[in-house]
């Protein structure tokens, strides 16, 4: 899974409705305090909504339990009658999308003379999908809830999942039925035996079913059909015709099912009495759960592996002591890199890996070239004593070093310059598989310009492993990624080198407008050329420098 998108309205700095592109490698630029940290604090805002179901947060856990104030601050102009409205668009890639819940065809062919409703593998068939939030305030409870939630898949409008202010009354409120995924397998057959052939039958009229899946939902509803919501095509952004009555759905903060199990509803149908109606009910609810709640699933476990990296990054001293297990929040200030290389490359491959990966990146000439490597050592094994192995306590314990090629010296981070402190972290996490979405703000801090060019690399080779969002300022990482795709469309790429397209990159600007934050995607060409122009030019600081 990967997103692809992020659209922002009434979200802090973002007043209308502002999206992102994001690519494996995605660029915000822009002036400071213009937002580009409300892009990073919307994701961790959605992930506190799905984890916990906070949406009036005092502090996001994924950026380090960094303080945001609640609702009051994260809404447009502090403006508690506006809805804060987030949308994310994802492409599923290898991400396996399958069946949620109970295999009815594998229980119905031990069962003779059932019959209920063939349905698509809505789940399997998922290859790109958005969902949308729209986080309201309620002044009568004093409180904020999800009044809204919106699903979006291969690029068609599923439904919504609507809660009332007190959030004791949520339903599905709205489900497009003639969608694809929703329309059943054997539908046209069906439609003959109930209508008549195609070519002789009749145009459907008001109350008349499109399909079995539509006649099945309302016979197992209490709720009759005339109580169908009309459609909000302007939310939705189709033209389509809701059929189906409100169906009573168990939610928490207000819109969002509940996680990681299949709908709870209030459908007929779940007690065995009649066969056929518990079949159905059974095809609906595993329906419903991968229509509403597998993609919210699949994007918590997508956020839970993401990590943010903060411009201020920890210098770790002789005395630092590592967090074994280093959590997402323990990225903010780059303590997380440190702690998994300080782990014991003798116990686990993985951390043996990523050390010589980062090390490499740190020596090789072909990448940074800082003139150091890393060395993973006990105080025992640095003595060189006989019987380290079996050495406890003080003389046991693991620490990173760096080790200057020229001269053989061991020197710890604190002795060395604060940029080589400033990118371990940035390497590390893009030499480490576990991580799904990578932020980083300000990566070029306390970084040499030829560090700097060197860090876009690092983004273009991890790209198939990881998907970048970088907040900065600087020039020298937009000219090397220009660079390579250049090389790629001439066929100059260095050796083992990547193909780099101009798709793999997403350069967006943000600047300030009277309806609050503007964005704009400034796209490349295969030449590696820009084919908009930028908002005042590109750096133009450094031309009226030089005039």
């Amino acid at each position: 899974m990967r997103i692809t998108r992020i659209s922002l309205t009434n979200f802090r700095s973002f007043k209308d409705t502002q999206s992102i592109d994001v690519a494996p490698v995605t660029l915000l630029f822009g002036p400071n305090s213009v937002g580009k940290s409300s892009v990073l604090m919307a994701l961790a805002y959605v992930q506190q909504i799905l984890k916990k179901g906070h949406c009036d947060p005092q502090k996001l856990d994924a950026l380090g339990a960094k303080s945001v104030g609640g609702f009051r601050s994260l809404v447009n102009a502090q403006d508690l009658k506006k809805i804060i409205r987030i949308r994310l668009d994802y492409s599923s890639g290898k991400t396996p999308f399958v069946h949620y819940g109970m295999n009815v065809e594998e229980i119905a062919r031990h069962i003779q003379n059932v019959n209920y409703v063939l349905m698509k593998d809505f789940g399997g068939s998922l290859e790109t999908g958005a969902v949308e939030f729209e986080i309201a305030w309620s002044e009568r409870f004093k409180r904020a809830y999800v009044k809204d939630y919106r699903v979006w898949v291969n690029g068609i409008y599923v439904g919504c999942v609507h809660s009332s202010e007190d959030m004791k009354n949520t339903l599905v409120q709205e489900l497009n039925t003639l969608h694809p995924l929703l329309v059943p397998c054997n539908n046209e057959d069906w439609l003959d035996s109930q209508y008549g052939e195609a070519d002789e039958r009749e145009p459907l009229e008001a109350g008349e079913y499109h399909t079995e899946f539509e006649q099945v939902l309302n016979q197992l509803n209490p709720n009759p059909p005339s109580t169908a919501a009309v459609s909000d095509k302007e939310a939705s952004g189709e033209d389509f015709v809701n059929r189906i009555a409100p169906i009573a759905l168990v939610c928490r903060s207000g819109a969002v099912p509940l996680l990681g199990i299949p709908v709870r509803t209030n459908l007929v149908g779940q007690d065995f009495d009649e066969l056929d109606e518990h079949f159905n009910f059974l095809v609906a609810q595993e329906v419903l759960s991968q229509a509403f709640v597998l993609p919210l699933d699949k994007l918590l476990e997508y956020l839970n592996k993401s990590i943010q990296i903060g411009p201020l990054r920890v210098v770790p001293d002789d005395g630092y002591i590592p967090n074994p297990h280093p959590e997402q929040k323990d990225w903010v200030d780059g303590s997380a890199g440190w702690d998994l290389l300080y782990k014991d490359p003798r116990a686990d491959e993985s951390t043996k890996k990523l050390i010589k990966n980062t090390s490499d990146w740190f020596a090789s000439t072909d990448k940074l070239d800082a003139g150091y490597e890393i060395i993973n050592q006990s105080i025992a094994e640095m003595l060189n004593a006989d019987n380290f192995e079996e050495s406890t306590g003080l003389f046991n314990k693991r620490h990173v070093f760096f080790r200057e090629l020229r001269s053989n010296i061991t020197l710890s981070a604190n002795q060395l310059g604060t940029g080589i402190s400033q990118v371990l972290p940035i390497l590390a996490a893009a030499n480490y598989d576990e991580l799904t979405f990578i932020s980083i703000e300000q990566p070029e801090l306390h970084i040499h310009p030829r560090f700097q060019v060197e860090l876009a690399d690092l983004f273009l080779q991890s790209k198939q492993k990881h998907s970048f969002l970088i907040e900065t300022h600087s020039e020298h990482i937009i000219l090397r990624l220009l660079k390579r795709i250049r090389q790629t469309t001439d066929r100059e790429l260095p050796q083992n080198y990547p193909p780099i397209q101009e798709e793999d990159v997403s350069i967006v600007y943000l600047e300030p407008g009277e309806n609050g934050v503007v964005t704009k995607r400034i796209r490349v060409d295969e030449d590696g050329e820009f084919i908009d122009r930028w908002p005042q030019g590109f750096f133009v600081e450094r031309r009226e420098e030089l005039l």
